[in-house]
């Protein structure tokens, strides 16, 4: 889209605007009570801060006819004001004036009627106004043969004015006409010849037509990628389409991909992507714009609603190539190297999948190959505390994936929030974490979830359970629920796809320690044996406390 078009409201645009029923979705209307005909497309960009949403909104504004670049829309406004004045007003009958100094100084007749096509001239609207032949006569008596000089070369300058006018109009008319319907299918065949050659892999086209707004373009509608139509693409415009005239290399200012969905590896198969572009490029885009692409990894896959920016040099290599998610949560700056597409990343309050795992901040590294997703040196805020780390996804064989990383000062509750509900813990968490997985869909990747914890909570408490009461009570009767508070907690948790398993239990509470394990099954239920240790100002006292039962409420006693 260009970015200097000033767009106006039509008469139904205003209609809209006066009545919220006619557009309801909130980012159209919010675009549309910022048109005013006055701000270029790229001025309203900037005031409203998301580029993607303004142009989207723009198009189907357009579309929907609410909106018009400001010459078309003043020409509606013109044409719908006419009409109401002339619904609205009753044709004039002709006055009977006897001061008119207009018309013709003689009786002839051809002079009366150059007087009145002079008249007409000077009148925009019903029926001229010209002088009763009475007066004609009396006022010709009078004045003799004197005509006026100034109105002949004004009606020569007007008919000139018109003629040239209409010439304008019907060369313009007659160069839409020819637009709109010349044969452009004669081109698909070369154009497929053309794309297949440039991203080496088989293309088809649809259909070729032309788009002659905002700008003129080239469009291409249903594009179908590979042998087994992998990748499609709704539709491609390329802009200045008379820069494909002539003999190749062909250098194209900017081309617009909407509603694409495309395979990762056949991204990466792509020369540009691969840094192997060579300097004999037969087409040249300069500028890649690319509007809701679905990236599929592997079958089950895919990162849906980004939106992209490619800068391409002389030779028809990367120079800059950015995407980012719909919401600008997560930005990806793309580069080929060696190993493969080198990425740099960076997220702000970005939920994956629409989980509700949050990163608050996200900086990392990676790196896009066949088949496979590595992101290295992740630093992010979660889930209240640090996450540094590295992860690997496979997509060559079903999905798979394994991490590793250390972790520090974590909120415990929002991370028992997160993964397990009906655990309350309280405190500092930090460790270290391993985890692998592998599945059918990503749903049943973290299903199969298996990981090892090593962590070390502090100044935290567990709800569920009060091991000192357990001890004091000697097994005299069992302690329901409770809270157990500790100055530091100890643990290496297993989790595996049906069971969490820790062990190494090492509690510190002042006055209580206790070492043990525990078993826990997916449902909750809880099976534990703790060694405990209270001691006081005069006496140490032992016992061994088991716990049973199912979160958040646990039992404790010390009977066998």
């Amino acid at each position: 889209m260009d970015s200097n078009l000033v767009y106006a409201k039509t008469p139904t645009g205003d209609e809209a605007v006066r009545q919220s029923t006619r557009v309801v979705q909130r980012n159209l209307r919010m675009v549309l009570v910022q048109v005013d005909g006055k701000m270029s497309v790229e001025e309203l960009t900037a005031k409203i801060g998301n580029p993607r949403l303004v142009l989207s909104a723009l198009r189907e504004l357009e579309a929907g006819g609410y909106i018009a670049p400001s010459v078309d829309a003043e020409s509606m406004r013109d044409e719908r004001s006419k009409a109401e004045k002339q619904l609205a007003t009753p044709e004039p009958a002709p006055p009977m004036s006897q001061f008119s100094t207009f018309g013709p100084k003689s009786l002839g007749a051809p002079e009366s009627r150059r007087g009145q096509s002079a008249a007409s001239n000077f009148s925009s609207f019903g029926k001229p106004i010209l002088p009763s032949p009475s007066i004609i006569a009396t006022e010709t008596a009078v004045i003799g043969d004197k005509r006026e000089p100034e109105l002949q070369p004004n009606r020569q300058g007007t008919s000139a004015g018109r003629k040239l006018l209409l010439g304008i109009s019907a060369l313009l008319a007659t160069f839409v006409v020819v637009a709109i319907f010349y044969p452009y299918e004669q081109f698909k065949p070369a154009l497929e010849a053309s794309a297949t050659r440039m991203l080496k892999t088989p293309v088809k086209i649809d259909l070729v037509g032309i788009a002659l707004f905002p700008s003129p373009a080239l469009k291409l509608t249903g594009i179908h990628l590979g042998e087994s139509g992998d990748g499609d693409i709704a539709e491609i415009r390329i802009f200045s389409p008379h820069t494909l005239l002539g003999d190749a290399p062909y250098q194209i200012a900017k081309i617009e991909i909407s509603r694409a969905r495309l395979p990762a590896n056949s991204l990466l198969a792509m020369p540009m992507f691969m840094g192997d572009v060579g300097g004999n490029q037969e087409v040249v885009a300069r500028k890649l714009v690319i509007e809701h692409l679905q990236l599929t990894l592997g079958d089950s896959l895919a990162i849906d609603d980004l939106f992209g920016d490619i800068t391409v040099g002389q030779d028809g290599g990367i120079e800059k190539a950015t995407f980012e998610s719909v919401d600008r949560s997560v930005l990806v700056n793309a580069q080929p190297n060696s190993q493969g597409l080198g990425l740099n990343i960076e997220g702000r309050a970005w939920s994956p999948a629409g989980g509700l795992i949050s990163f608050a901040s996200l900086q990392a590294k990676g790196v896009l190959q066949k088949d496979k997703l590595l992101i290295q040196n992740i630093d992010t805020t979660f889930l209240g505390g640090i996450l540094r780390g590295n992860w690997l996804l496979d997509w060559s064989n079903g999905l798979s994936m394994a991490g590793d990383g250390t972790y520090s000062r974590l909120d415990s509750r929002k991370v028992s929030a997160a993964f397990a509900p009906s655990l309350m813990l309280e405190g500092d968490m930090s460790g270290s974490l391993r985890l692998r997985s592998s599945g059918r869909d990503w749903e049943g990747l973290w299903s199969n979830l298996e990981a090892v914890l090593v962590m070390e909570i502090t100044r935290g408490a567990f709800h569920g359970v009060d091991l000192g009461e357990a001890v004091r009570r000697g097994g005299v009767s069992e302690v329901r629920g409770g809270l157990t508070k500790f100055d530091r907690l100890r643990s290496t948790v297993n989790i595996s796809p049906g069971r969490v398993v820790g062990r190494e239990i090492k509690m510190d509470a002042g006055t209580v320690t206790a070492a043990g394990q525990f078993n826990s099954a997916r449902n909750g239920e809880v099976e534990a044996n703790m060694s405990v240790t209270m001691q006081t100002s005069v006496s140490s006292q032992n016992a061994s406390v088991r716990v049973f039962g199912t979160l958040p409420d646990l039992n404790a006693t010390t009977r066998k």
